[in-house]
């Protein structure tokens, strides 16, 4: 007996997603190829979100949690389900997806799209819950990024008020987020805050507005990912969420920016550092990683040339990836021109930032950075640390893959 959970996001898609809310039925039962239940759990009521997971954490057989939104909402959703004690390893997550980039769903199989329409007597309804059965069930990698500012530093976030998006200050030094996609810091996340500040409830207008961000920040002056950045480490599993990281709880230097420091720094000065868990970033540019094979973005300093002797990727193998892009037309390109990018890193961490106190001829240090699409504008950083979730058994939580769907 399989019990599916639909968690729905009424706002995503433009408010297609709250098409499924209209079904106003606590439980709907089905006998298709499997006899199954369909639970509708609407994540902006607390009544239902609260009686929808305490069912979810007492039912038998085989329970599924289906997300009916976008990226940002998987992890909403993960999240509840950790702070109610539900069991990732017997709960495995699937998508319906309505967001703007649904790269979580493209790499599982999912397509990057759902049109929204239930079919006659619920027929495209009946299809979905009949692929959510016939799936496979693989690991997922589920990391943490923690982020800290000086103490005369802070962080600004694009919130929604009466008055529209504005600019709004976080009275903490320190942020803390789970991270399922992607994660990186540069000009591709100073777009994404610019793009949240004309955000529209159209996801095809919405991609228009992000490309004419793009478009606009090539003409500024963007610092550059040596001129912020000190170096990469490897530290301590007990010093993730320190405030100060000593050097002596650093395992392994990776690089640092400044040639005459270090026997590695990074190439190119480039504009952007991406850290890639899954093969599909920012609404489909695919197998960033895998593309960019023999492309290294580390050097020596006596020039000897570095070989490629990084892995393939894979979502749920314990291992991340970083990658950097040189140029802001290297990253637009890299959807259609595979290749842009360069390898810098791959492992399992934890991983340590060291970000630079001061820029010459300037007052601050300004970064931006995004997780999972999710923008942030900090001033005066500290230090970026990323690890596997501890709050998640392994670090791992169990997806639904499109039945014959091949991960690339």
């Amino acid at each position: 007996m399989y019990s599916f959970f639909l968690f729905v996001n009424r706002t995503s898609g433009g408010n297609r997603a709250g098409v499924y809310l209209q079904l106003q039925a606590e439980t709907i039962k089905f006998n298709l190829k499997n006899p199954c239940t369909l639970d509708i759990v609407d994540l902006f009521d607390k009544v239902s979100l609260s009686q929808g997971i305490q069912k979810l954490k007492t039912a038998q057989g085989m329970k599924r949690a289906v997300v009916c939104g976008g990226d940002g909402t998987v992890m909403w959703v993960v999240e509840e389900l950790v702070k109610a004690g539900i069991d990732l390893q017997n709960c495995p997550i699937g998508i319906l997806p309505f967001g703007t980039g649904n790269d979580f769903s493209r790499v599982l199989g999912w397509g990057p799209d759902t049109s929204g329409d239930l079919g006659q007597c619920l027929s495209n309804l009946k299809g979905q819950i009949n692929d959510w059965m016939d799936a496979t069930v693989e690991d997922f990698d589920i990391w943490e990024v923690n982020i800290v500012a000086y103490e005369n530093g802070y962080f600004q976030k694009i919130q929604k008020t009466n008055d529209g998006f504005q600019k709004q200050q976080i009275q903490q030094k320190q942020i803390k987020k789970k991270m399922c996609n992607y994660f990186s810091f540069g000009v591709d996340a100073r777009i994404g805050y610019g793009f949240d500040k004309k955000r529209t409830s159209s996801a095809f207008c919405n991609k228009i507005v992000y490309c004419c961000e793009g478009f606009k920040k090539m003409f500024l002056s963007n610092p550059t990912t040596n001129q912020v950045l000190q170096s990469m480490e490897i530290i301590a599993d007990d010093q993730v969420e320190s405030i100060k990281v000593d050097n002596q709880h650093v395992k392994e230097v990776l690089f640092k920016t400044q040639a005459n420091q270090h026997k590695y720094t990074l190439k190119n000065n480039p504009v952007t550092l991406l850290c890639v868990n899954i093969p599909s970033y920012s609404g489909g540019a695919g197998a960033i990683w895998q593309n960019s094979i023999g492309q290294v973005g580390i050097k020596q300093s006596d020039n000897q040339l570095i070989q490629d002797q990084f892995k393939p990727q894979i979502f749920g193998d314990g291992l991340i990836e970083f990658v950097s892009f040189n140029t802001i037309v290297g990253m637009a390109n890299e959807r259609f021109l595979h290749g842009q990018a360069q390898r810098v890193a791959q492992g399992k961490g934890p991983f340590l930032f060291r970000f630079k106190e001061t820029i010459q001829g300037q007052l601050n240090v300004n970064q931006y950075f995004q997780v999972d699409g999710e923008y942030y504008h900090v001033v005066n950083p500290s230090h970026i640390t990323i690890y596997h979730s501890k709050e998640i058994p392994q670090g791992k939580i169990k997806v639904l893959v499109k039945k014959n769907f091949r991960i690339s």
